[in-house]
């Protein structure tokens, strides 16, 4: 451990010592049962570690599970506490996450999004379905996909206009 840094522990009293005591090898304290979750179930999320294919995640204080890095649009970091969803819960009992929900009624809260920020901005905003991906993650906060799915979205419901010089509130 080094100083400053954020670290998830178990705090337990030790049966030997009778002292209270600590340990960050989380597996061996959560609950080995098979999961039973339902996708895009809402659950809690203690974010435990950065691992080289993203953060594992405690749900709901008894499973482990894994949010993926490229699918993680907001600062995320050890230790913070977080609503997520389940993704789905694989064969072998692993569990994949999400930190939004998915698919429609994901697109819904970020169409919302989206139009809030064209109405802040005045009405218009200069991106569009050809606007660079890290443009879009750094001013709206998701995936180039999803602003796409969400802007198509706004359009069909004839909400928005889409043009070249970018989106406008009809």
């Amino acid at each position: 451990m080094e100083e400053g840094k954020s670290y998830v522990v178990h705090i337990y009293v030790d049966k030997v010592t009778d002292r209270i005591t600590g340990s960050m090898k989380l597996e061996k304290f959560l609950d080995k049962s098979t999961p039973v979750y339902e996708p895009n179930e809402e659950v809690d999320l203690l974010i435990w570690t950065l691992t080289d294919v993203g953060y594992k995640a405690i749900i709901n204080g008894k499973h482990q599970g894994v949010v993926y890095k490229n699918e993680i649009f907001k600062k995320t970091q050890t230790g913070q506490k977080v609503k997520g969803y389940i993704k789905k819960v694989r064969e072998d009992g692993k569990i994949d996450l999400a930190l939004e929900k998915q698919g429609y009624v994901k697109i819904d809260s970020q169409a919302q999004k989206v139009m809030d920020l064209i109405q802040a901005s005045g009405g218009q905003l200069p991106y569009n379905d050809k606007t660079d991906p890290d443009v879009i993650y750094n001013i709206f906060g998701m995936s180039k996909k999803t602003f796409k799915q969400a802007i198509g979205n706004l359009f069909k419901l004839r909400m928005i206009t889409i043009s070249e010089s970018g989106i406008k509130k009809v």
